[in-house]
This record gives C-alpha cells, structure tokens and sequence, in this order.
C-alpha cells in the first residue's frame, strides 16, 4: 500500500480459485492413461482441475495461458512419468510452479508415477538421458538448463506420493484425499482474487506490516480510495495472506449493500459469527442478539475481522459493536470510499490506495485486452491512449481490456469515443455509487467542480463557489473524504478523469437533446447553444474554448502519449504551472494561449439573451458582436481570455462580478471613468499587451487580489489603488515599461505580497523633487540610499543604479508586507534600513541583482523564512540570518565566498542550497576551506607533513559536494566539524602510521597502550583511494567520497564522516587522504578499544589501504607527541578549527543534527555537511 507505486516486473501473482489444481503431466506417457483417470477422479471429487491435454495450440502464447492457469489454481500437482523431462514445456511448468511456490507459498503435490523420486532430484537414470539432450539442444542457455534442474531438485524434495506396487486405482483415491485435505484445511479462510494482481507485491506492503507489527493493541486499518481503485482486492489479498496467523478470520464482503437489504445486518452478522466458529454458529434473529454472540465470539481470542465497502460509521458500530471488546492483537481491516471515516472517532492506521503506474496500467490492460503482459504486435500505439484514459484505475482497465479483447482493431483510434458503448456503463455504474450517496449540496458542488473548477486553486475555487450559494468549504472536504475530489501539493482542486467524465455525463442526463436545457454547458455544445440560440434560464454555467473547439472540429484526434502536450496553465495569482485539462466525455483539452481563431467561428451577444441565471462564463479567445444590453446580469465569475474590444463598454453589467479575468486581452484602457463593482475581489488582466494604465479602481473597494503580470506596455498604476483597503496581493512581474509606483501604495495596510520581478524600470512617482546632484556630490550620495523609517518607507529607486543629474523622487511600501519578490530589478544596493522598515517580511526574492552586499542587520528581519539570492553575480558574502530562515536559496552565485549563518543551531530547519557557487570557502561554524600554506604550521605537523617545499606546486583537482562544482587548484586544507583533512596525490600510506590494514582490509582494530603522563589529543587517518574508470560525461553526481567511521567500542561511541569536499583522482591514479581529528574530552583513553574502518557507498572508489596514528600530548606542556613517543613538535597550538574537539557538546550536537539515520543509537553521530541541503 503506498501512494506511490513501483513496477511489478514479474508476472502477476494471485490467489485466484478458478481451478482448484493444476494438473502437470507428460502427455505421450500418460494422456490416454493415468492422467485422465486421475483428471476424472479429481472433476468427481469436485475439485476443479486444469489440464493442458495438447488441446492448445502451441504458439506464442502457449506460456502465458499455462501461467494463467498456474496463477489461477491453488495446488499444483505435477505427475513425474518416465518420459516427463523429456519435455521442455513439462519442464518450463514446473519452473513456473516452482517460481510461485517460493513467492506466495503456493502448495504443490509431486506424483512419482513408474519412476524413482531420486532420479528426479538427481536428474540420474532415464532422467539423465533427457539432460544429455538437453544439453547438447541448449549448449548456448545453459542457464535455462540449470533452471530445470534446480526446478527437479526442489520438487523432490517436497516429498510426494510414490506409486510404487500399489493399483493405479487406489494410487489416484489416495491422491484426490490428500489433495482434497490439504484444499480443505488451507483454503477454507481464504478469498477468490483477480487473476493479474499486477503490482500488487508494493500496495500490500504497508498493510501487510501493520498486520504484522506484534502490537498487542486491537489495531483499525483503513483502507480507502476511489471507486475501482483496487481496494478490495489489496484487503482479500492481505486477508489471504495474514489470516492463518490468527485464531480467527472472517471477510464480510460488500457490507455497504447488503446492508441496505431487510434484515441485512443480522446477515453480515451471522456470516461473521460464522466464519468465526467454522460454522458451527447458531442462528440470530436480532441485531443486539448478533451483537452478544459477536462479543463472546471475539473476547478469548486473536481474530482478523475484514469489512469491505464500509459507508458509514453505524454499519462498522451494528456489526462489531464496541472495539473495545476484540482480544488484544486483534486486527480489524476496513475498505471505505470515506477517507474520514473513522479518523475522528478512533485511533487508526490509513492506507490510500493510488492508481497503478502506467507501465503497470499497460501490463494489466494487456492481460485482459491481449491474454499477455503487453500489447500485440501493432497495438501499442492503440493501447496508450486508453490506459492513459483510465488513470490507473484497476477496474477500468479490466473493463475496457476485457470489452475490447479482440476487437481493438475494429474500433483502432476511435476506441476513446466508444468507450461508453464498449464497456455498456459498467465503469460509470461503480463510480456513480459514490456520487448517489452525497447529499444534494455535495452532488451540485461535485458538478459545478468537475464542469468548471479543475485545476483551479483552491482558494479562489472557494471565493467563487461561496457567491454561488455553496458551503464551499465543508462541501470540499466531504467530496475529498468520499474520494471524489483532490487536493494537490499546489493547492489546486484535481479529480480522476473518469470521475469528472462521470459527473459531466450526469450533466448530460439532465437533458439529452436540448443542451440549452440542462445547467451546464461547454465547448461544443455551447457551441450550439450560442449558434441556434436556445440557452434558458437553467444554465447557470458556459463553457467555450474556441482553440479546442477548431480542434476537435477539424482533425477529430484524440491525444495518445506519443503527442499529448502539457501546457503551461497559471492560476488566479498569475503563477505558471505544468499541468493539464481534459474536457467532455472520454477526450482531451489542451490548453492553448491566444490561439488564432477562425473568422468562421463567431456569436452574437443575443445567445445569451434568455441566460438570466447564468453565474460561470468562460470564454477562450471567443469573438462576439451586438449590443450588450441583454447580456446576463447576474453574473459571478467572467473568464474571458482573448478579450478582442478595446475597452469594456459602459452597457456591459459587472455590478455582480466576484472575479474578472481578462488575460491576454486587447485592451488599453479597461473602462472610462469610474465603475461600480462593490463584490469584485479579483481582477486578472495578465498578458495584456496594450494595457497603458490600470482603471480607476476606487469603485472597487472588496478587490483583494490584482495580477497584472506581464503587462509590458502598462506605465502607470493608477493612484485609486490606494482605497484598495482589502487587497492582499499585487503582481506586476515583468512589467517592463511601468516607470513609477503610486504614492498612495503605502496605504495598503492589508497588502501582504508585492511582486515587483522584472520592472527594471521602474521609477518611483513625484512626491517631492530632489535637486540635481552635482558632480563634485561624494560617490555614496550618488546612489541616494533613502533612508527607511516607519512613516517614511525606502525608495525602489535608490536601490538601482544610479543615473547622473537624475531628477529623484521619494516613495513608500507597505510596512506589513509578508512576500517582497524583487528579482532580476537591477539592485545595486540593499538598504541597510530594510530590516527595520520590512519587519514583517517573510518572504523575500532578490534573485538576479547586481548588488555586491546584503545589510549586515539582515538578522533583524525576524520573522524571514525565505531568502532568494539565486543569480546574484556580485555578491560575496552571506551575513547572519535569524533564526527563522527555513531555506536559503543562493545558487549560481559565482563571488560567493561566505556564508556567516547562525550554524550549527539553524542546520536542523534550514535548506541550504549553493550548487554552483564554486568560489565558497566557509560555512561559519560548520567548516573552512584555505590553502595549504595558510595554515597554522603547528596544524600540518599534528597532521604528520613535514616539508611543506616538498610538495611544491602541486595541484589537485578537488570536488565539492555543497555546491557540486569541481575545479583544480593548489593544496587545501579542510576544517569541518573539528576534523582536519588534506588531499593530495599519492599511492602509499607514509610510513610514521604505526597501523596499517592489509591489502583489501577496510577495517583496523587496536586496544590502545596506556602511556603515563600523556593524553591523547588526537587520532591521524590515512586513506588510499582511486577512482576507477571515471567517465567525465557522467555528470556531478556521480564523484563519490569514501567515508570513514571511527568507533570507540569501549565507551560506545561511533563517528561517520563524509568530508564536503574531497580530491579527485585521476584515472588509475592514487590519492591520499590525511586526516586530523581533535579530541579534547578524552573520548579516547589509554585501554579502550578502538575499530577504524573505510567504506565506499558506490564501486567507483577502489579503497588501496589505510592507516591510524594515536597523537598524544605531554601533560607537562612540553609539546606533543606521536605513537612512537618522539617529540616531533616544539609548540602545542589551539586547533584553527571552529570546533575544538570532535565530540562532547559542539561536533556532536553539529553531528547529531546531521543524523541521515534516523535510529542511530545514544552516542552514534553522523557528520556530513552535504546530504539534505540540495534544493
């Protein structure tokens, strides 16, 4: 069960009865014989058996019926004659068999008829002949050969029935009362199955370790999901298998229908009483009777109780009664449309069932559509589109496959179109169940969302659907509880295609032949409507896309995966998305941008004429001429992208408009002088290319949300923004001419985001005019940094680059903003008074700015959750940010240099994000990278390097895992988290290591000497590493670090370390790594023991060898001292790092911080400064 799945690569496994046993036989040796007489022994006996008597024809699908059968039957018995393995396709069932046996405990019977069991586990005697043969035919698979043997060796080691001197006759009784047995006793408990339970290995995962968690709480799974989602069948396979673990199963099916019949609850309950007492129950005749016997049934003993299409909490609560009363560790597996159902009333365990993936959806089409895992030759391009259609909806691929099972070719591309005939209903049927258990509400809302509100943001889905007189929010969850409705990651409201097909084919229903009757309307149909005029009042919403109408009309084509587009859709904020639409029963809607619309294609505002309740009007690129007197007046919501008039005329009523979007329009002025919308609240006018000003908005005083984007002939806001006392949101992104903002934007108390991105430029408005600077004006007051006050808020325009004799001009923001995105405005500077004057920002975007520094107070904007610097050229440093900051996004940030965050305390929340910014050197606090030669002397001696003028000008090519960039340089060293380290080249660890590992041992272990008088200071490490075969074109991620970890077994400590940055070898070349670790805390002691070893994560990295040294120092001060008790240094020196010792309150903390297992143990830290901080 997860919300993701993964392919199943092999063939689907079941539990599925069809046949109760699989009868295997060699036919030339016993067809006419033995195994028929055992087949009718079987058949008469009433076990269902499948046998392949040479009726099938042999050919490519041969393998794929005989696995079918397999997968269908639920014991296998497999007649061993003389001449069996003389058969390749005896020997490929019984590899098949065996396959099952070992994946789902499938039972098999081996039959030794006339021949020794231990030639069959030898392939000795006449099987050994047969294996000669073999041999010699398959010299080239000979591991299909060894296949065949293994199959023969495990089979005969299951035992089975031996022939020996006994008749045939009651040989065969023998065998149909043991097979009977073993069917009665293991299949009493479980469940009929589909056939191809195609991925289902990864869906019953979850469920299957919540039924297997040993808790000793009566535990409640849910596990819900849309109508045909597979559902039940993930219940009955969990059931199947789970339930011989518990002394007790039962799996009442279908309770929400039975429940509805007389006396239907006393039925389930009898079923359950039932199964639970292996029929041995006594009869009920009332529900509390039921529920007494249930209670006494269920106290003394571990039971598994399953109860499928559960539709309300009663039918849970009239069946079991109190949960209270099952035995501990009982479990109870619920499947409900209702994703709420028990949520607030019990402690439960949720699983949602998605659909398949589409390589799955294709495999299970396949099986039904084809009798094989994938389409015939010929048929993909056909297949596609109708899986894609079905959106991984179990139910509906077996439908559609099994409804087109030889007649694909017949229907070819016009399969989509037919569906409804093809499949007689039968899918609309099992999702319209849910749809006639909403409440009126529910079912109106359902319909106005799946006719005009997919993909919409949820939000301003909300601020429509409230004026049209819906309780919008509550309607929302329900249709989101009852599986019929989706809230995605963006906030968007998304629902399954043939869940929306469902909804508009009811919309349908209402009145087949006359559209203009029913109360919703679109494309095509509102086409006609339009056309003939035969709109009433009972439309309450239109539809029209002129593009996808001249579409449809011309080529009739439906989408197939090879050609579907996705176009880039933007919500009601103005913020791009890729995402899709599909339109009308079983079809497509592709979005398209101010497509060019047929001059053929053209209505008259008198189709509206008699639409006096229409409320949703959206209009795509749709040319209308007349008058507007007549046009509907009560209108809600009016889309009308493409908008061809100039300006909106004065006889257009939009008194009743709560959302307006007219992007892409011709307009250049909205409307003359002064229009009265007191309900409107979102104005969108984005793309609007001869847009000059915005209107006088004063008449507009609930607007709360205007979007502007991309407006680039717009130059001016008009001041009437100012009365906006309600407006929230404000995007001007990519207004390239606007030169001035409106003084009055100040007043804006409510507006919490300002999208300024793009306007470079801009120009603050004339409040005041500042005299000419001369040119002896110092060079600081040639930027004219306006200062930031409370009532006196900072210039946009001080913070661009400043112009000669510029007449400026002041202007203010509003102190309450949330989100500020000034990106790519041509920053020069960032006024060290932002702080003070934004202090409500949380949200702040200056990506692509040419700025060198930001304010060193930027700490003070305490309420800041996001910083954007991407692309910001010039800048050096990062200074410290508060303590709120969750992500840092500075990537291609190329003079980067610094980052001073308030690190290692901030690491737990933030998301940090460098890549590419390959001149960074120091992450305050967590590490510092700088040349060799600038290192404390004392630091490289502890290290173990002597002569430096050895190593010369020697550079390596170094890698960093921060900002995944590499480039080569001189010696580094790295101070990270109190370790030390240097890379360079070299194929040998020095000889001053006084352990070494052997050749391919990566793993030292010592008991450390006890030395009076001295104290360990630290411990050196020393690896040899290559990079085996590196491919340049392989990209970034694929340089990999060894690691090394460092465990102190007697105190039970354990360090891992993952350096950021490491030196790259060349192919078939060596490198070495020399570390320093600082230990102050004595974390390391004379008599501990102490287990030091190297790992790689990747086979690219060929470990050499590795050694450790012991660094003491004298308790006398007088310098310090290596294993071998020389004094090799004059001088003790405090470590350079920022960490003074590795563990024991700083490292530690750091460490535990960075923890990438999550069950590490007391005292088990992981120190890597990479992992989680990309993007």
């Amino acid at each position: 069960m997860a919300a993701t799945s993964t392919q199943q690569n092999a063939s689907p496994s079941s539990h599925r009865c069809t046949y109760d046993a699989f009868l295997s036989f060699r036919g030339r040796d016993t067809r006419k014989g033995f195994a028929d007489h055992l087949y009718r022994a079987l058949e008469v006996a009433g076990i269902h058996t499948f046998r392949d008597d040479d009726e099938i024809e042999r050919g490519a699908n041969i393998l794929a019926e005989l696995q079918k059968a397999i997968q269908e039957s639920r014991v296998s018995i497999i007649v061993f004659s003389k001449d069996y393995a003389s058969s390749r396709w005896c020997l490929d069932e019984l590899v098949m068999i065996m396959d099952r046996r070992e994946t789902n405990g499938h039972m098999v019977m081996p039959i030794f008829y006339d021949v020794d069991p231990s030639h069959v586990r030898n392939q000795t005697g006449i099987f050994e002949e047969a294996f000669s043969r073999h041999q010699q035919r398959f010299n080239k698979e000979m591991d299909k050969v060894e296949k065949w043997r293994k199959a023969l060796r495990d089979v005969a080691d299951l035992g089975g029935m031996v022939l020996g001197d006994r008749y045939e006759s009651q040989f065969i009784q023998d065998i149909v009362e043991v097979i009977g047995n073993k069917l009665d006793h293991t299949w009493n408990r479980r469940l009929r199955v589909d056939p191809y339970l195609v991925g289902i290995d990864n869906r019953v995962e979850g469920l299957n370790m919540w039924l297997e968690d040993g808790s000793s709480d009566v535990g409640v799974a849910v596990v819900y999901g849309m109508g045909g989602i597979g559902k039940t069948t993930i219940a009955k396979t969990a059931y199947n298998q789970n339930c011989n673990k518990f002394q007790g199963s039962s799996f009442l099916a279908d309770i929400r229908a039975t429940s509805k019949l007389p006396n239907g609850f006393v039925h389930l309950q009898r079923n359950l009483l039932s199964d639970l007492q292996k029929g041995k129950a006594k009869k009920i005749y009332s529900l509390d009777e039921g529920i007494t016997k249930i209670k006494r049934a269920i106290r003394c003993k571990r039971v598994l109780i399953a109860l499928d299409d559960v539709d309300n909490l009663e039918q849970f609560n009239a069946i079991l009664g109190m949960r209270e009363w099952l035995h501990p560790g009982s479990k109870i597996i619920i499947t409900t449309r209702h994703e709420h159902l028990l949520k607030a009333h019990e402690n439960c365990a949720m699983f949602n069932v998605e659909g398949l993936l589409e390589n799955e959806s294709l495999e299970l089409f396949s099986w039904h559509a084809f009798r094989q895992p994938h389409p015939g030759e010929g048929y993909m391009d056909l297949s596609r589109p109708v899986v894609q259609h079905c959106g991984g909806v179990p139910l509906a691929l077996k439908v559609l496959g099994s409804a087109l099972f030889g007649k694909l070719q017949m229907y070819g591309k016009n399969a989509l179109q037919n569906l409804d005939v093809i499949t007689e209903g039968k899918i609309e049927k099992i999702l319209r169940v849910s749809f006639d258990s909403l409440q009126d509400h529910d079912k109106r809302l359902f319909l106005h969302i799946a006719c005009f509100f997919i993909g919409r943001h949820k939000d301003f889905s909300i601020t429509v659907l409230d004026e049209c007189g819906f309780a919008t929010n509550i309607g929302i969850q329900n249709l989101v509880d009852r599986c019929l409705l989706i809230i995605d990651g963006f906030n968007k409201l998304t629902m399954h295609q043939l869940l929306q097909d469902m909804g508009r084919g009811i919309i349908r229903e209402e009145s087949p032949e006359d559209p203009g009757k029913r109360t919703r309307v679109w494309n095509k149909d509102a086409s006609n409507v339009l056309r003939k005029l035969t709109g009433t009042a009972t439309i309450k919403g239109l539809m029209l896309n002129i593009p996808m109408l001249i579409k449809d009309e011309s080529s009739k084509i439906i989408s197939s995966g090879s050609n579907r587009k996705r176009f880039h859709v933007e919500d009601y904020d103005g913020n791009c998305s890729s995402s899709r639409r599909r339109l009308g029963f079983f079809s497509w809607q592709s979005i398209t941008n101010s497509f060019p619309v047929s001059n053929e294609i053209g209505f008259k505002t008198e189709g509206f004429r008699s639409m006096h309740n229409l409320e949703l009007l959206l209009l795509d690129n749709v040319k209308i001429s007349g008058g507007y007197e007549d046009f509907p007046t009560n209108l809600i919501w009016l889309s009308w992208r493409g908008f061809a008039l100039k300006s909106i005329p004065t006889n257009f009523y939009l008194e009743n408009l709560i959302a307006l979007d007219l992007r892409n329009s011709s307009l250049q002025h909205v409307w003359k002088g002064t229009r009265f919308l007191p309900r409107l609240k979102i104005l969108n006018l984005s793309h609007s290319h001869g847009l000059v000003t915005t209107p006088d908005l004063s008449g507009s005083p609930d607007l709360e949300r205007l979007i502007l984007k991309d407006c680039i002939n717009l130059k001016e806001v008009d001041e009437s923004i100012g009365d906006l006392e309600k407006l929230v949101f404000l995007n001007l992104k990519d207004c390239k001419n606007l030169m001035k903002l409106p003084i009055r934007i100040s007043m804006l108390r409510s507006l919490q985001e300002l999208i300024l991105s793009g306007c470079s430029n801009l120009v603050l408005p004339a409040s005041k005019i500042v005299e000419n600077q001369s040119d002896s004006t110092p060079s600081d007051m040639k930027k004219v940094s306006l200062l930031f006050a409370v009532k006196s808020w900072q210039s946009i325009r001080s913070w661009v680059l400043p112009r000669k004799n510029l007449q400026l001009t002041s202007a203010s923001l509003p102190q309450f903003l949330k989100s500020l995105d000034m990106a790519y405005c041509n920053l020069s500077e960032i006024p060290n008074d932002l702080p003070s004057s934004l202090s409500s920002l949380e949200r702040l975007n200056l990506d692509g700015n040419p700025f060198l520094s930001l304010p060193v107070n930027l700490n003070g904007l305490s309420k800041l959750q996001r910083l954007s610097l991407d692309m910001c050229p010039n800048l050096e440093m990062i200074p410290e940010l508060p303590p709120s900051v969750e992500a840092l996004i500075a990537t291609r940030c190329t003079s980067l240099k610094r980052v001073l965050l308030n690190l290692p305390d901030m690491l737990p929340t933030i998301r940090l994000a460098v890549i590419a910014c390959e001149n960074v050197v120091e992450i305050q606090n967590v590490f510092k990278k700088r040349p060799l030669r600038s290192v404390d002397i004392e630091m490289i001696k502890d290290i173990g390097l002597f002569n430096l003028e050895s190593i010369g000008s020697t550079e390596v090519e170094m890698f960093d895992y921060l900002t995944l960039t590499r480039r080569k340089g001189p010696l580094q060293g790295l101070d990270e988290c109190g370790i030390f380290s240097i890379f360079l080249p070299g194929s040998e660890v020095p000889d001053w290591f006084c352990y070494k590992s052997s050749m391919g041992n990566s793993e030292l272990s010592i008991t450390i000497p006890p030395h009076l008088n001295l104290k360990i200071r630290g411990l050196n490490a020393c690896v040899v590493y290559a990079h085996d075969e590196v491919d340049d074109d392989k990209g970034r991620g694929f340089y990999r670090a060894p690691f090394l970890n460092i465990s102190n077994e007697t105190k039970g400590l354990k360090w891992t370390y993952v350096p950021v940055t490491i030196g790259f070898s060349k192919e078939k070349e060596h490198m070495l790594w020399l570390s320093h670790w600082r230990f102050a805390n004595d974390e390391l002691k004379g008599g501990d023991e102490i287990r030091v070893s190297v790992r790689v994560d990747k086979d690219d990295i060929l470990i050499k060898e590795f050694g450790i040294q012991l660094v003491y120092e004298q308790n006398n001060n007088e310098g310090t001292v290596t294993e071998d008790i020389t004094t090799m240094f004059q001088h003790e020196t405090t470590p350079p790092s920022t960490q003074n010792h590795v563990v024991a309150g700083d490292v530690s903390a750091s460490a535990s911080r960075f923890h990438k297992n999550k069950n590490n143990k007391v005292g088990e830290y992981y120190i890597c400064n990479h992992n989680g901080w990309y993007p």
